[in-house]
């Protein structure tokens, strides 16, 4: 049922909600970049409209194959006849997936560039939703007599310029805690976007552009699209990539600047402590949560297999659904490829920690244990979709419907390989 859990989660993310992401961001992909006129676009079809995405996306997904690995070495099991050879291989697979844990937590420490993108999900998804109402005039514009007196509001010296501290007023108000964004990293992030000339300080015409974009972007996301797509002159993709090597290189420095070395390793110190915290208290629960699970397919006359594949998950998956097709109904690339990072990084990180607590509970305690069917299909399809989109910088809508046909394809395998062939 454990095994169960995370195949369903795992499957789920990578059909029905990858699906949709596709199925609700959707635009005429012949349309050029920066073109926002709805009047010339062509009529829908399965094979014109779709969505795009950028080049680290698939960087992302080729980072959730990587995780196919444990599972491909378990399949050595199945052709074992020993209890002793499959023991070692159950010891393997787990070696190799507390490694690539580590690698994956230390890769991010010194590359942060996926908690760079993950905090602009979170960014867009809840901090300019916050700030739109609050923000908008009565004909659905920026109102620029509010957003100037937000400004004095946040001055509090009077000096005209908005410094780190004080927009930490604007950053306490919006409540970003409520998504689990850090401060430091919000602040630094904000003082990117709105402090153009990068003197650490914030202007009044600054702070009316930045906060007026925002809400543009957040009100009318499809005439943003043009903005978000790449160029792909060579002259100008350098130019644009030296750009952005000189500004990472600029807010990393203001960063270090600002929360110094010792603050740094105390946050590691505390995302270490919250790790093992959060793992220690899944063994604990893992066995009450399973005997609950086995009372309530019995209570409601459910089988258990589809309470733990596709109840569970669905209970699980659903608050990242919404986001997922609220972020693509933006229509956008940048909108696109952050959300399907969002998705890979889950798939990995629901793939490796799934399978080291339950590969670890079987080897500490020497269970017997025959390698299941869902470490077969969370294989296949894994691999499968991993292939297909670690490679395509383009899905059109006809992808969708393939996506979406492989969920019942899942259960369906599931079930005929444990009804007709005996798999556990």
């Amino acid at each position: 049922m454990g095994m169960s859990l995370l195949a369903g989660k795992t499957i789920m993310l990578l059909t029905l909600i990858w699906g949709s992401v596709i199925a609700f961001g959707s635009y005429d992909l012949s349309q050029p970049s920066d073109s926002s006129d709805v009047e010339n676009k062509r009529p829908f079809s399965l094979t014109g409209y779709g969505v795009s995405t950028d080049v680290e996306t698939y960087h992302t997904s080729r980072i959730m194959i990587v995780s196919m690995i444990p599972f491909l070495i378990l399949q050595m099991a199945k052709v074992l006849n020993s209890s002793s050879g499959r023991r070692i291989v159950v010891l393997v697979s787990l070696t190799v997936t507390l490694a690539f844990l580590f690698l994956y937590f230390t890769y991010q420490v010194f590359q942060p560039w996926i908690q760079s993108r993950r905090l602009e999900y979170l960014m867009s998804k809840h901090v300019q939703k916050n700030l739109l109402l609050s923000l908008l005039a009565g004909s659905g514009r920026p109102d620029v007599t509010i957003i100037r007196d937000l400004f004095h509001k946040i001055d509090k010296n009077n000096d005209n310029h908005i410094s780190p501290n004080e927009l930490r007023a604007l950053i306490l108000g919006i409540q970003i805690e409520e998504v689990g964004l850090n401060e430091d990293d919000y602040e630094a992030m904000m003082m990117e976007e709105f402090d153009i000339p990068g003197d650490s300080h914030i202007t009044e015409t600054e702070f009316i552009k930045g906060l007026s974009r925002w809400i543009n972007k957040a009100q009318h996301p499809a005439n943003n699209q043009g903005h978000d797509k790449p160029k792909f002159s060579n002259s100008n993709s350098k130019t644009q990539l030296q750009k952005s090597t000189e500004e990472q290189q600029r807010l990393l420095a203001q960063r270090k600047e600002s929360s110094g070395t010792k603050k740094s390793w105390l946050n590691y110190i505390k995302a270490t402590f919250l790790l093992i915290l959060g793992t220690a208290l899944t063994v604990l629960l893992a066995q009450p949560l399973m005997q609950t699970l086995e009372e309530f397919s019995t209570a409601v006359n459910i089988p258990s297999f589809l309470v733990s594949y596709v109840v569970i998950p669905l209970a699980l998956s659903y608050r990242q659904t919404l986001k997922a097709i609220t972020s693509a109904r933006q229509k956008t690339e940048k909108a696109i490829s952050l959300t399907f990072s969002e998705i890979y990084n889950g798939i990995f990180m629901n793939n490796m920690m799934g399978l080291a607590i339950f590969l670890a509970l079987v080897y500490i305690r020497d269970l017997s244990w025959d390698v299941s069917v869902e470490i077969l299909v969370v294989l296949l399809i894994c691999t499968a979709m991993g292939l297909f989109t670690c490679f395509c910088t383009k899905f059109p809508f006809w992808t969708s419907i393939l996506a979406y046909l492989l969920y019942p394809l899942s259960l369906l395998l599931i079930y005929v390989l444990t009804t007709f062939f005996g798999w556990s």
